[in-house]
C-alpha cells in the first residue's frame, strides 16, 4: 500500500452534493459578514490613530537644566493708590514636561499652575503691611507624553481574532438553530417519540 501524504490533511473538503444550504445559514453569514466589517473598520481606525501615552515619573533636575528653572519677573505697579494697600500671595506649582514624538524627538517644557489670594496684613503697631510673596512648588515628578502608533502584529493578531471568533459563534449558533429546526421538524412528522 503506496504512502499518501493527503491522510495527514485535518482540513478534509467536503463534496457540496454532501452539504445543504439554508436561509438561517445565509442570514447568519451575512450578519458575520457585516459584523467583521465593522469590527476591521473599527480596528484599522485604532491602528491608523496615534495615541498618546501619558506616564509620571521622578527626574533627575541635574541632568539636563543644571538643577535650575530660568524664572524672569518684570513687576510695575504704575499709579498704584494707597488706599487698596494688602498683600499678595501667589502660588506657583511648576511639574517639568517631556513631549515625544513618534520620531523620538522630545521636547522639553514645564506645566504650571498659580493660584492668588490678596489678604490684608496688620503689623503689632497697626500698620497695613503691603508685600508680594512668589511661592514655587516645583514637582520632582516628571510628566511625559509619548506618541506611538500600533504595532501592526497587534493589528494582524486582533484581525484575526475578530475573523476566527464571529466564524466559531456564528458555526455554533447555526449548528444549534439547524439542529433545532431539524427536530421540530421530526416532532411535526411524529417521527421523533
Amino acid at each position: 500500500m503506496p504512502f499518501d501524504f493527503r491522510r495527514f490533511d485535518i482540513y478534509r473538503k467536503v463534496p457540496k452534493d454532501l452539504t445543504q444550504p439554508t436561509y438561517t445559514g445565509a442570514i447568519i453569514s451575512v450578519c458575520c459578514c457585516l459584523f467583521i466589517l465593522f469590527l476591521f473598520l473599527s480596528e484599522l481606525t485604532g491602528f491608523i490613530t496615534t495615541e498618546v501615552v501619558n506616564e509620571l515619573y521622578v527626574d533627575d533636575p541635574d541632568k539636563d537644566s543644571g538643577g535650575k528653572i530660568d524664572v524672569s519677573l518684570n513687576i510695575s505697579l504704575p499709579n498704584l493708590h494707597c488706599d487698596p494697600l494688602a498683600s499678595h500671595d501667589y502660588i506657583l506649582k511648576i511639574v517639568p514636561t517631556v513631549y515625544e514624538d513618534k520620531s523620538g524627538k522630545q521636547r522639553y517644557s514645564y506645566q504650571y499652575t498659580v493660584a492668588n489670594k490678596e489678604y490684608v496684613a496688620y503689623s503689632h503697631t497697626g500698620r497695613i503691611i503691603p508685600a508680594i510673596w512668589f511661592r514655587y512648588d516645583l514637582s520632582p515628578i516628571t510628566v511625559k507624553y509619548t506618541e506611538r502608533r500600533q504595532p501592526l502584529y497587534r493589528f494582524i493578531t486582533t484581525i484575526c481574532a475578530i475573523i476566527g471568533g464571529t466564524f466559531t459563534v456564528a458555526g455554533i449558533l447555526d449548528s444549534c438553530i439547524f439542529t433545532a429546526s431539524e427536530a421540530w421538524k421530526k416532532i411535526q412528522l411524529g417521527k421523533m417519540h
